[in-house]
């Protein structure tokens, strides 16, 4: 088939459920991947008989993933919650509710319900912390909005997360009636139970997804989207100049994030203006830093999330975590320490292959586990396997980093065109779920109704 109704470029979650969503309503969908295999930042292996995600990924229940689901007519995978919560605290491990008094947190929740929907908007260049000194009666309420902030959103500091941004995402769970041991769950089987069933539905209903199948360009002229070029062909030198082929559509969406974006889409063409928006936007980027062990025992109880405010040598936030099932198959427990880090303060991962970078790296993963074991020895005993991972996050959620400041779905003055995923002024909320809300706004303007 050589012209289809939509092509989709990036086989990450938000392409997959822009793809499921619009096969399910009758749009013939094709779907390129350059990599050879789905999932994009979220993707799945087996190793060492465990299941290991590209990092740690936590789907929230905001319910934007589980719409899509439903649209789809398929059952939404089982999530291990993470029922506690533990903040390191005066030099011991405390509950959330032993932090602060139940008054002072119904208090503060009541503020949050309170902000009228239309005001939102407005504190979303106000900083977390400068909002929560408004109210806070002492340092307690304080941790407990610094835990939301980075626990929520990988990477990103309290002093410089956005209100407006957490205030969206406590009110999508609020809204739902639900609390905050409620807000997020480890998938049985990693993330490959939720992208998987994606990519099966969109084949099933006449759709293609052709991994290792790079888009070299996305194709426009005369102010409209006119297709994909690939290239065909046999390789015979890795320098070689293939010639491209244009595959036809009107309709292309980008799911690639923003640092990716000129990877496919010429900048000639596009206005100034865009081109420099992207450009300013694309490095401002969250991290995220993990070891991931394999143990014999857990670390601490599987249903419980622990954090630490300052670690004391790094004076990064610290998240440390169990992965519920992920080692079943071998009788074994996973374990995640992780560094929240922000783009300003922690080596550059856009330019990881540079030798210098690669340099301060290691030093911050040699830091992260030689700070980690200090409160959990466990790994510096028999482990079986760990691995080490530093991984781009995305935008950061910061002060004059989100809402109106990010691009939204549509490219200008290309007809036709859209990109979709995280990075977007649609993407409101929380991590994966903020990405597929992103591509049920682009289904519905594909679609010309509501989803």
């Amino acid at each position: 088939m050589s012209r289809w109704d939509v092509i989709i470029v990036g086989a990450g979650l938000s392409g997959l459920s822009l793809g499921a969503v619009l096969a399910e309503r009758g749009k013939r969908v094709l779907l390129l991947e350059k990599e050879g295999y789905l999932g994009g930042r979220a993707t799945t292996t087996e190793f060492e008989g465990h299941v290991l995600d590209d990092g740690a990924h936590v789907p929230s229940r905001a319910g934007h993933i589980e719409r899509v689901f439903e649209i789809i007519g398929r059952p939404y995978p089982e999530l291990s919650a993470f029922g506690i919560g533990e903040i390191y605290y005066k030099g011991k491990w405390m509950q959330l509710r032993d932090v602060v008094s139940h008054e002072e947190l119904r208090d503060a929740f009541a503020r949050v319900a309170a902000v009228p929907r239309e005001e939102i908007d407005k504190l979303n260049d106000v900083p977390l912390d400068r909002w929560v000194k408004g109210f806070a009666k002492g340092e307690e309420i304080h941790l407990v909005f610094n835990y939301l902030a980075t626990s929520t959103s990988v990477g990103n500091r309290y002093q410089n997360y956005s209100t407006g941004e957490m205030i969206t995402i406590m009110r999508e769970f609020m809204d739902q009636g639900k609390k905050l041991t409620e807000m997020a769950g480890v998938p049985r089987g990693g993330m490959k139970s939720i992208y998987e069933p994606l990519a099966e539905s969109i084949v099933q209903k006449g759709g293609e997804i052709r991994l290792r199948t790079p888009a070299k360009m996305i194709v426009t002229a005369k102010g409209r989207v006119r297709g994909v070029a690939m290239e065909e062909g046999r390789r015979a030198l890795h320098s070689q100049a293939l010639p491209l082929r244009t595959v036809e559509s009107d309709n292309v969406v980008c799911a690639l994030p923003l640092w990716s974006l000129f990877k496919v889409l010429p900048r000639k063409g596009l206005p100034a203006w865009w081109v420099n928006w992207i450009d300013y936007l694309k490095d401002k980027t969250s991290q995220a830093w993990s070891v991931i062990y394999g143990l014999d025992e857990p670390a601490f109880d599987l249903s419980a999330f622990r954090w630490v405010p300052t670690m004391p040598k790094s004076g990064l936030s610290g998240i440390f975590f169990n992965m519920p099932t992920y080692g079943d198959k071998v009788g074994q427990y996973q374990f995640h320490i992780s560094y929240q880090g922000h783009y300003c303060e922690l080596p550059d991962l856009h330019n990881a292959d540079l030798a210098d970078n690669r340099q301060q790296i290691e030093a911050q993963l040699d830091l992260l586990e030689e700070e980690s074991a200090e409160l959990f020895p466990i790994i510096k005993g028999n482990v079986h396997w760990k691995v080490r991972h530093a991984g781009i996050y995305g935008i950061a959620q910061s002060p004059g980093l989100v809402g109106e400041k990010r691009p939204p779905i549509f490219v200008p003055e290309v007809e036709g065109l859209y990109i979709v995923g995280d990075c977007v002024r649609e993407a409101v909320g929380i991590g994966m779920q903020s990405a597929v809300r992103s591509a049920l706004v682009c289904a519905e303007e594909i679609l010309g109704e509501k989803v």
